[in-house]
């Protein structure tokens, strides 16, 4: 990530009044700093239990749906059933999850979560909704409205504006998703990175 440009400093937008400042790049520039940040929280919290994002994120699925083929696990998480397969290896290793046959198909393996993983879940579930109240709890319930709304939206454009752009963008120029998604710009503006 070092080598990934500051859009919003680069456009100087950083430190300056938001009347005079791109609003909008600004806060996209806030962000992707906060991003990381965020999900190093994330990750502390989990790695006291031996696990990182990745995993978590399947045991998190797993506790809200309850014991699942691998398959419809791989669906729900968008990602590869080799992926996930690798993954609930780990998991199983280090007696977070299960595996059981299928009483219907000989093909089929279900996962479930341990005690041991409903119990650590649990822990994080309290950490993280006290690190919730202590960031934001205190804000005013008009500006968590607000704020819930503007990163719905947020959330809700993400894939399209990204596809768009990356169909638009002739190769090699205008924005493209790096690594763990950072965005690199490319910019006459901007020295290329």
């Amino acid at each position: 990530m070092a080598d990934s440009v500051d859009v919003e400093a680069a456009l100087g937008s950083v430190g300056t009044d938001p009347g005079d400042a791109d609003l909008a790049v600004s806060i996209v520039g806030r962000l992707f700093r906060l991003a990381p940040q965020l999900t190093d929280l994330l990750d502390l919290g989990a790695r006291e239990y031996g696990m990182g994002f990745a995993r978590g994120r399947v045991l998190w699925a797993l506790q809200e749906s309850g014991p699942v083929v691998m398959r419809a696990l791989s669906q729900r998480l968008g990602i590869s059933p080799r992926t996930v397969t690798g993954l609930i290896d780990a998991l199983e290793a280090d007696g977070w999850v299960t595996r059981s046959p299928h009483p219907d198909d000989r093909r089929a393996t279900i996962i479930a979560i341990t005690p041991a993983a409903e119990t650590a879940l649990a822990s994080l579930r309290d950490n993280y909704e006290g690190l919730a109240h202590d960031l934001i709890g205190d804000l005013p319930a008009d500006d968590l409205a607000r704020c819930w709304s503007v990163l719905t939206t947020i959330q809700a454009r993400l894939g399209d504006v990204v596809a768009t752009r990356r169909g638009a963008a002739p190769p090699g120029a205008g924005a493209r998703l790096g690594s763990l998604g950072e965005i690199r710009m490319i910019d006459p503006r901007m020295t290329a990175v």
